[in-house]
């Protein structure tokens, strides 16, 4: 047996025995090489694998040795492979999350440590026994480690099977957390309010139909000027005590801005890097937080920011009115 048969036939069962999967559902890959991958087969129980359920396949799906049909799931893993840089998938069918994707959009966990690790979780349609336009799916799986198939399951992605196991696992547990909580308030929430992560008790700031190149004078600006004229924005900076300077750095470009808090209040933008503070990345990523495709806290937990300058530690002491500003922000369109 094979390091790569054994992890996948160990993680197998512990899907099973963590009841994210029943019968003969779900399937799990690990990536051999550049242009071979391991699966599991069709009609194979993930709790009581053998090296005889897994099958060798190459990156055109057939496979390279062995009479097994691989998992029928294995277009959608190779379009994941292709489209990512994971080393592993998990793909099974959680019951917390299952039902509950059956009437959300997104699901954004209510503990910071799962927000920090899963971030808002995006839930997506699924139609057909198995996913055959995974297109979609490999776009979010790009932003996200985990995406939810509505009514389907979950695929999780990881540099091995422990974190896409992790990941999933975590997952369920934060569904149910919410179903808890919703049963103990003894009213369900409305979709949207869950789907958005606010409660419903959120209010957008007014949006205008110019949009701005990412980093240009002009989007800092707006960024400046949409936060200093939210009251709740303001307030939640003078109570967390908001005095800092923070740079924010387009490493594709080297464009840095450093922007100034004084008891919850911008009251200086200079382009600058000598923040106390410094967050930098590249502009996929500063795109798809300013288009309200990652959380700005998330993607820096996961390192597609990266915090080059202070401790996260510290700036998430005034967690709330960086949540209020990015959430402010991504109210603003770019181009």
């Amino acid at each position: 047996m094979t390091p790569a048969e054994r992890e996948i036939i160990r993680w197998g069962k512990i899907v099973f025995e963590r009841h994210l999967i029943s019968g003969w559902g779900g399937n799990l890959s690990c990536r051999l090489g550049k242009n071979e991958f391991l699966i599991t087969a069709q009609h194979a129980p993930l709790g009581f694998l053998t090296p005889k359920d897994l099958v060798r396949v190459g990156e055109d799906g057939k496979p390279i040795r062995g009479k097994r049909h691989p998992s029928s799931e294995t277009p959608m893993h190779l379009a994941v492979y292709r489209g990512t840089e994971t080393q592993a998938i998990v793909h099974v069918h959680p019951p917390a999350v299952l039902a509950f994707s059956l009437t959300r959009e997104s699901f954004l966990p209510l503990s910071f440590e799962e927000k920090y690790t899963i971030g808002n979780v995006p839930i997506i349609p699924q139609d057909t026994p198995t996913v055959t336009k995974p297109e979609k799916l490999v776009q979010e799986l790009k932003f996200h480690p985990v995406v939810i198939l509505k009514g389907h399951g979950t695929v999780a992605c990881g540099k091995n099977l422990q974190e896409a196991f992790l990941l999933t696992d975590l997952l369920e547990e934060a569904v149910r957390c919410q179903f808890y909580k919703e049963r103990g308030s003894g009213v369900s929430l409305p979709a949207a309010s869950v789907a958005d992560g606010h409660g419903g008790d959120f209010v957008t700031a007014g949006t205008s139909e110019t949009s701005y190149r990412l980093f240009s004078e002009e989007h800092m600006t707006a960024l400046v000027t949409t936060a200093n004229g939210d009251s709740q924005f303001r307030n939640q900076g003078r109570e967390t005590g908001l005095s800092t300077t923070l740079t924010l750095l387009l490493e594709d470009t080297g464009a840095a801005w450093t922007v100034k808090f004084v008891a919850g209040e911008i009251t200086e933008l200079a382009q600058q890097r000598n923040g106390e503070f410094m967050i930098s990345g590249s502009e996929v990523w500063w795109s798809a937080v300013f288009n309200n495709r990652l959380d700005p806290f998330f993607a820096t937990q996961q390192g597609k920011l990266k915090l080059q300058r202070g401790e996260l530690a510290k700036l998430s002491q005034w967690y709330k009115p960086f949540e209020r500003a990015f959430s402010l922000w991504q109210t603003i369109p770019i181009r």
